[in-house]
């Protein structure tokens, strides 16, 4: 029995590997790698032949072949070097090498055939069973050595490859290991271990599995055949304990010829049958569609095309418009009908909307799907191929609004690179044209000193105010470099506090630890300081008993919180959505740059600005300012999640 068992794991090996090895070769033109995963794939079948050989006593047909066994590394050496030579320099350089390697593996073997390398005898169940001694254990060294020279090839190709090659270099790891542990097992009677070689009877899945570790990441439809296979196998072994059931339950009333069927009839029974209703299910489906669906029979060339024509699509009108054609030329019989496109976006957006009693509906909830409305009173068939398109459709959503997205991004970039270069030449026409109007300034205020004392307390203040927006439009205009430093918050703060006091005549408290260190630019924080301190001086300066308060503390992330409140009149609400941008909202006496020059020093400290009314305060404005400044790309994700 045991021998049985072990006979047909090897035919069903031969025929899987040969099969394998066919289909590669078939396959070479998508991957040049393939012509030596298929030469690997025969040579597993004739190793396997060998054992047959030797099974069936025709010791030296079984020698050659078993003996040949240093060109079943070789083979996979030599697809590793195909494979990752386009990755990695030392399998480029290695590939020449290839013919002197075959020419090792060949010289090797012939060397082990002629010598004393290895003999047929009998050993636990077998009646013969090849044995190795000598020079065989040299050509099993040999062989092993090739296989350590190939996975260390793809440890250098894992090191140097990202996604699916490196997914299949794992995966092809983890099958060399379970056919390493399956293969080994051959040479138990060599080393007079009497123990049946059960590992042997898993080998018809090495090739396979070999195979499909480096192709399922490549090629869809072969992930689409495993699926096949695993269901197929997985009802031919619940068929076959269910008939043990049977038998048992059944044998002991009748059937008492059945019951002694042996076992392993009974299973290639089961499998012919398997086999039989897996090549007539193509041929019985087809059939039953064409009687239940008549007129409806498409073949997947017709779909795949279908699904070309849906992922051409380069906007949504378009993709309506083409699954409308679609349907119209297909479906002649019922041209006189109507159908409708409705189209949905996750933010409840009809963004296509083709009215009509027989409708498509695509709606975006997580991914996208599509489904009929209407069609309860149309013929079968044609409710058969809606079914058909509509499972395309969804495909060609995700495509289409992935294109959208994306193009949504490139246009924002390129306004935004449009938006810094118009910053840039903006910033050098604002330095020509204040240096410009810098100079008649001077001379006013020089003339101005033979006025009369008000005229000339006048013409100074409002040359000192043309002064404040010159500077003003220049930290706008110009691009903010900062000079960082170890520096003292509360140090900074206070020293302001005291300049801001000398010009406003209002209470101003400071609420801080002792002190804040961190990394920051201190003329640029002093001038985030002077603005919001003048402004909340203006406007709290407008009503009884105004005071300006400033806390200064840590958040729990570390972060150093500048807030600074006063009871001044409320921000008018419609003004808040735009508080922070130019010209907005502006002071008597002042820029209306303040707010934007602030936010614009903020976000190069890699921090962000808010506006509340919502902290015990009419108006607090607070400020979060990392510790250190992140790398530009961690800081360009950190003011991507703070807006």
């Amino acid at each position: 029995m045991l021998v049985t068992l072990f006979s047909a794991s090897l035919w069903i090996t031969i025929l899987s590997a040969s099969g394998t090895a066919c289909w590669l070769w078939l396959k070479r033109k998508e991957e040049p790698a393939l012509i030596a995963l298929s030469t690997f794939c025969l040579s597993m079948a004739a190793w396997c032949f060998g054992h047959i050989a030797a099974l069936e006593g025709y010791e030296q047909t079984a020698r050659s072949l078993l003996l040949a066994n240093p060109l079943l590394p070789t083979c996979f050496l030599h697809f590793v070097l195909l494979w990752l030579r386009g990755s990695i320099p030392i399998a480029a350089q290695s590939y020449r090498y290839i013919p002197i390697i075959y020419l090792f593996a060949i010289t090797v073997s012939l060397l082990s055939i002629w010598g004393d390398s290895g003999y047929i005898e009998a050993w636990n169940v077998f009646p013969s069973f090849f044995h190795i001694n000598s020079i065989g254990w040299l050509n099993l060294l040999y062989t092993i050595s090739v296989g350590i020279v190939a996975h260390i090839l793809l440890l250098y190709g894992y090191r140097n490859n990202q996604g699916n090659k490196r997914r299949s270099i794992i995966a092809m790891f983890a099958v060399s290991g379970w056919g390493f542990s399956l293969a080994t097992s051959f040479i138990l009677p060599s080393l007079k271990i009497d123990f049946f070689p059960y590992p042997m009877l898993a080998l018809p899945s090495y090739a396979v599995l070999m195979v499909y570790s480096v192709m399922r990441y490549r090629l869809v439809e072969v992930n689409r055949w495993v699926s096949q296979a695993i269901q197929w196998l997985a009802i031919l072994v619940v068929s076959m304990l269910l008939m043990s059931l049977l038998l048992a339950f059944v044998a002991p009333v009748a059937m008492t010829e059945l019951a002694t069927v042996p076992t392993l009839q009974l299973f290639i029974y089961s499998s012919i049958l398997l086999l039989l209703a897996w090549l007539l299910y193509g041929p019985a489906k087809q059939f039953s569609d064409r009687l239940i669906y008549p007129g409806a029979a498409l073949d997947e060339a017709t779909l795949n095309q279908w699904l070309l024509q849906l992922n051409m699509a380069t906007s949504w009108q378009t993709l309506a418009k083409t699954i409308e054609q679609l349907w119209q030329k297909n479906v002649p019989s019922l041209k006189g009908q109507t159908i409708g496109v409705k189209i949905m976006t996750a933010t409840g957006d009809v963004v296509v909307d083709h009215p009509s009693n027989t409708l498509f509906m695509c709606i975006k909830r997580g991914d996208w799907s599509c489904h009929l409305t209407g069609w309860d009173d149309i013929p079968p068939a044609q409710q058969h191929m809606a079914e058909l398109l509509a499972a395309l459709v969804p495909n060609a959503c995700t495509s289409l609004d992935r294109s959208i997205q994306l193009a949504k991004i490139e246009a924002h970039a390129e306004r935004e690179r449009i938006k810094q270069q118009h910053l840039i030449e903006l910033g050098g026409l604002t330095a020509a044209i204040a240096h410009e109007l810098r100079n008649p300034l001077n001379i006013i205020n020089m003339a101005s000193a033979q006025t009369d004392e008000v005229i000339k307390t006048h013409i100074r203040n409002q040359v000192a105010r043309a002064e404040l927006m010159i500077r003003d439009t220049l930290s706008y205009a110009g691009k903010i470099e900062l000079k960082t430093s170890c520096q003292d918050l509360v140090n900074i703060t206070q020293q302001v506090i005291m300049q801001i006091k000398n010009v406003f005549s209002i209470e101003i408290d400071l609420i801080s630890e002792e002190k804040l260190i961190g990394q920051y630019d201190r003329e640029r924080i002093q001038q985030i300081l002077i603005n919001l301190l003048e402004n909340a001086a203006a406007f709290a300066g407008s009503v009884p008993d105004g005071k300006i308060e400033l806390q200064l503390s840590r958040d729990t992330n570390n972060n150093s919180l500048i807030q600074v409140n006063n009871n001044g009149p409320k921000v008018p609400s419609e003004i808040l959505p735009h508080l922070f941008e130019p010209f907005i909202t502006q002071r008597s006496g002042g820029s209306g740059l303040g707010l934007s020059i602030v936010r614009r020093i903020v976000d190069a400290h890699q921090g962000h600005i808010t506006h509340s009314d919502q902290l015990g305060w009419p108006v607090s404005f607070v400020i979060s300012l990392p510790e250190t400044l992140a790398p530009a790309t961690q800081a360009k994700k950190n003011r991507n999640k703070n807006n």
